[in-house]
């Protein structure tokens, strides 16, 4: 065989291991690449409050209204007595304070592992007191 020969022969040896390669990238990129660079989707709810008329709560003025998880703070809103303050918030489970007092909570004790996403329009809806809404939209 000639020098020649030989390094031909190398060659198509390379360019044959070489294209199994990229058959093997291939077949296994769509796959890794599905998780790669493409945002995982946000793992959030939709909490919507309202405090409506009670013998704790004046008829007048704004009522402060946060959500929170934990210590966390992770939406404010004002609004007056039975009006609704809604929020997207992280998954999980979220107090909601009025004024600095707990005034209800949602999923608690819900496995933040087992996300599911909630369709679109899903609100997680709580009142207390006469004079809220039947529903909240957001």
């Amino acid at each position: 065989m000639t020098a020649q020969g030989v390094r031909n022969h190398g060659l198509f040896r390379c360019s044959r291991a070489a294209s199994g390669t990229v058959v093997a990238v291939l077949l296994l990129c769509p796959s890794a690449l599905a998780g790669c660079g493409s945002p995982e989707e946000p793992r959030v709810q939709q909490v919507a409050y309202c405090q409506g008329h009670s013998s704790d709560i004046p008829d007048s003025g704004f009522l402060h209204v946060e959500f929170r998880q934990g210590t966390t703070i992770v939406a404010t809103g004002s609004v007056s007595t039975g009006g609704v303050v809604a929020a997207e918030v992280p998954w999980g489970a979220t107090q909601i304070y009025v004024d600095g007092v707990l005034a209800g909570e949602v999923n608690e004790g819900v496995d933040t592992d087992a996300y599911h996403s909630p369709a679109p329009g899903d609100v997680t809806y709580v009142r207390s007191g006469e004079g809220c809404p039947e529903t909240a939209s957001m």
